[in-house]
């Protein structure tokens, strides 16, 4: 079945790159919803078909009523030619709001499935301390993201805290001024200041270090007994 003509900018082309087969189900749903609401016609698939207009109906109502028919004639056809051959004999000839009130039904459990999945993962991140944060927080932004194409979006400070919660001690001092700051940060705004704040820490880590091994060379020196040259022995370290 060819598409329809009346989809501008030739977007029905995004679909049909993919026909979806079922597993695909949440990234084609996304797509095609993206799809109609450039073309107004989004309303769609959440209107049931209309009843027949009753006799003596104004000019109004059967101007809408014709309009929701052809549109959703446009949409259900955009969606058959969309789907894969096992799918497309099953919903032939059914209108656009019963067909993906039946996809959703069918894929809702897979779905659902691939959500828990991916917020396992998600909530199992914890960044162990000395190894890099840039890795880690851009494994935990790739499964927020995943579970937003999934249908379950968190909120921006959900997502914040999720991250910075996966975060060792360390970095307490780091979180501490974010939150007292009230700082609104995107989810790419935190991975720069993030790899920044680790710079730092590196930094500030090295300094102690030196600071530790000049107190040791100090207490390893030994006063000259009497008289002597006056020189100063200094004990090697172990």
């Amino acid at each position: 079945m060819a598409t329809n003509n009346n989809f501008s900018f030739n977007l029905q082309s995004v679909l049909e790159k993919e026909k979806i087969n079922g597993a695909n189900f949440i990234d084609w749903y996304r797509n095609l919803r993206i799809i109609l609401k450039n073309e107004k016609k989004e309303y769609v698939l959440g209107q049931p078909y209309p009843d027949e207009l009753p006799d003596g109906a104004n000019t109004v109502a059967r101007r809408a009523y014709e309009k929701h028919c052809n549109d959703s004639l446009e949409v259900s056809c955009l969606m058959l030619a969309t789907m894969s051959f096992d799918l497309h004999k099953h919903y032939d000839n059914v209108d656009a709001h019963t067909m993906i009130q039946g996809l959703r039904e069918m894929f809702e459990n897979q779905a659902r499935a691939e959500r828990y999945n991916v917020s396992s993962f998600l909530f199992a991140c914890k960044l162990t301390e000395g190894s890099p944060v840039s890795p880690h927080v851009i494994k935990m932004i790739g499964y927020i993201e995943s579970l937003e194409r999934l249908g379950s979006p968190f909120s921006a400070d959900l997502a914040i805290y999720v991250i910075l919660q996966s975060l060792p001690p360390i970095y307490k001092q780091f979180i501490m001024n974010f939150h007292m700051n009230s700082m609104e940060k995107t989810l790419s705004e935190l991975y720069g200041m993030l790899k920044t704040a680790e710079k730092s820490i590196k930094l500030n880590a090295n300094l102690v270090m030196m600071v530790q091994k000049e107190n040791k060379k100090r207490k390893c020196w030994m006063p000259p007994k009497g008289k002597g040259n006056g020189k100063e022995k200094v004990l090697s370290e172990p």
